[in-house]
């Protein structure tokens, strides 16, 4: 399936053709554009009164007890509330379709998920494309089935889920109904000496490189082998006339939101939160994450940053560095604005999608298909959805569920907005994936890598550094006996362990052509 978005493709090209011999070239349709803002945060019974006390509304439970963690090991339960998780969006009209972005603060969410939101949104709101994508907090609730009480059970709330589908759809349509003619502007900048440098992992930009896989000194040797995309890119939509007063400014960088780490148990959105208030205590309007290149492990766990309060590095895993390190993104997002240029009143948009079939080789996705971490996500045989298990591997292992589906179907999507461009991608991918892809789209000025967006399949790698090992070992793992394996050492850490297999970077770089060439 292959979708191309235009509101001129809608009109038949000889009719158009004769309008403009006939009446001359017609004007540019204006930019118009709508934002929403709804509460997804998860509310069980037993954190109701501290939801209360920490937010002074009322709370309607939405969640059983116990709330799981997502992002680091599985047990991780919530026992309070830091700030709220929300579903952010905005309604884009204009010159090309309407289309819709939402960010939610979750860890991932599935296609499946997202095609439900899709189906809920009101005909009315006339949405030609909506993407629903994720910040990938790590202090939010198991929206992907990984972190339940152990690693054999899920942390899923189905209830919660649909409680998020249709708040994301409503957010939507809110949006549409309250669209304002608009501007648009963008801006590029970076994050070079974000960070202090202390740490032999911390390159200055903000982030760390927490896993250098093998054979990066060969593929980045500008850099040493250390993998980073200090890129930030800004757009900012403001009202058509004067004062030109802010809509809504989204900013998108690669960096894992898990500052906190795996101690922390209060649900927070963790930095984004802070990068979000301090832009809108600068512009007012409503200020969104988007999540960029944020593979191999990119983030702040292994950086420091100087808190302005005290002229010393903000102690690592806590609340305050998570504000300070947020704030300062911040501010690099408002000095690139400070010099942008004026914004354009009806840029062109256009957009195309395309599923993308990716054969599943990671036995461990498998076995927690097979043992229902996650009974809402369909594999896939020859098109149609496969849910069968089996037992295919030999003595001794022969006692080990596995989903026998071939694959699984994603997404992937290009979107312009006049000088900004958006590939819209499945996974946390690898900078130097993001960085390639950035000079894949010709014709844009400033452009956004949004990883986790509408759908949320795991790392992705260069076909070069892939490590079969992980996948290779599986059933001695999963049996507890991983030193029996013959193909040593193991490297199973998140990168391949969370992974859909080899066959995904050929899979979505392929796709990701395909809806480029589509939209030139």
């Amino acid at each position: 399936m292959f979708r191309i978005g235009s509101f001129a493709l809608r009109i038949v090209g000889f009719l158009v053709a004769a309008l403009v011999l006939a009446i001359g070239p017609a004007a540019a349709r204006d930019l118009r554009v709508g934002t929403c803002q709804l509460d997804i945060t998860p509310i069980s019974p037993g954190l109701a009164s501290a939801y209360i006390a920490r937010f002074g509304v009322p709370a309607v439970v939405n969640h059983t007890d116990p709330i799981w963690l997502a992002g680091f090991s599985s047990g991780r339960s919530a026992r309070d509330y830091h700030d709220r998780l929300w579903a952010r969006g905005v309604v884009i009209d204009g010159d090309g379709g309407r289309v819709a972005i939402v960010a939610l603060d979750l860890i991932g969410y599935f296609r499946n998920e997202v095609e439900t939101i899709r189906a809920l949104i009101s005909p009315a709101s006339a949405i030609d494309y909506a993407v629903v994508a994720s910040t990938h907090q790590h202090q939010g609730p198991d929206t992907l089935g990984q972190w339940g009480p152990n690693v054999l059970t899920t942390g899923i709330d189905a209830a919660y889920l649909d409680h998020v589908n249709a708040t994301a759809a409503r957010c939507i349509d809110e949006a549409a109904a309250n669209l304002q003619k608009a501007r648009v502007r963008f801006t590029t900048t970076d994050t070079a000496g974000l960070s202090l440098g202390l740490d032999a992992l911390d390159d200055g930009f903000g982030v760390s490189d927490g896993k250098v896989l093998a054979g990066d000194a060969l593929l980045s040797p500008a850099t040493g082998g250390r993998i980073v995309d200090p890129r930030l890119a800004v757009m900012q939509f403001t009202t058509r006339g004067a004062p030109h007063a802010v809509i809504a400014t989204l900013v998108n960088f690669g960096s894992h939101p898990e500052s906190l780490g795996s101690g922390n148990r209060d649900i927070t959105a963790d930095f984004p939160h802070a990068v979000r208030e301090r832009l809108e205590a600068e512009y007012g309007g409503l200020a969104i994450w988007l999540a960029g290149a944020l593979g191999v492990l990119q983030g702040p766990l292994d950086i420091d940053v100087e808190d302005p309060a005290t002229g010393s590095p903000a102690p690592r895993r806590t609340f305050r560095f998570a504000e300070v390190y947020g704030q300062k993104l911040a501010d690099r997002a408002i000095a690139a604005l400070s010099r942008a240029e004026k914004g354009h009143p009806a840029p062109k948009i256009a957009f195309a999608s395309t599923r993308a079939t990716i054969p599943l080789d990671n036995p461990f996705f498998r076995f927690g298909r097979a043992i229902g971490l996650n009974v809402r996500v369909p594999l896939f045989t020859d098109g149609v959805p496969d849910p069968s298990v089996g037992f295919p591997f030999p003595s001794p292992f022969d006692t080990i569920p596995q989903a026998l589906g071939a694959g699984l179907q994603t997404e992937v999507a290009a979107l312009r907005i006049g000088k900004g461009g958006f590939l819209l991608l499945p996974t946390e991918l690898d900078p130097q994936l993001g960085d390639a892809y950035r000079r894949l789209m010709r014709g844009v000025k400033h452009s956004f890598i949004v990883g986790l967006a509408s759908d949320s399949i795991g790392y992705q790698v260069p076909f070069a550094k892939w490590d079969n090992g992980c996948h290779a070992c599986a059933p001695f793992i999963i049996a507890g006996v991983p030193e029996m394996c013959p193909v040593q050492p193991i490297d199973c850490d998140t990168v391949f362990l969370n992974n859909v297999g080899r066959q995904v970077d050929p899979a979505i770089t392929s796709a990701l052509g395909r809806v480029i060439e589509a939209l030139e």
